[in-house]
């Protein structure tokens, strides 16, 4: 299973100018795992994501039958919505879209294993 997920940068330098930090989106078979990634715990991450660690999870969307799938609903997250706005993403913006978004509990225990997701994401379809 595939996830679309957004995180927000909290580096310091943005709140010392009273702005929000940017916002990032992505796909994974791991939410958890790619997280880590983005914040130096685990080898990998994108270059654009290590000029603003450290990263917060805000939305996970999913979820998706294949990569192909993630890939289609990342892009219509990214041309849809900009900053705050990837969090509120809804079935209305897209066909694309599943899942809970920012209510997802994985946003506030990050550390969440991927069985614990799909659980959750059984649960509620």
């Amino acid at each position: 299973m595939w996830w679309v997920y957004c995180i927000q940068s909290e580096d310091r330098r943005f709140r010392s100018m009273g702005r929000a930090g940017p916002y990032y989106v992505g796909c994974t078979t791991c939410p958890s795992r790619r997280l880590k990634q983005h914040n130096a715990l685990l080898v990998g991450g994108a270059k654009y994501t290590s000029k603003y660690r450290p990263w917060r999870a805000r939305a996970l969307y999913g979820p998706y039958a294949n990569q192909s799938e993630a890939m289609k609903a990342e892009r219509a997250l990214k041309k849809g919505k900009r900053g705050i706005n990837r969090t509120k993403w809804a079935s209305t913006d897209s066909v694309w879209f599943r899942g809970v978004g920012a209510a997802h509990p994985w946003v506030k225990n990050p550390l969440m294993t991927n069985e614990e997701i799909v659980a959750f994401d059984q649960q509620v379809q």
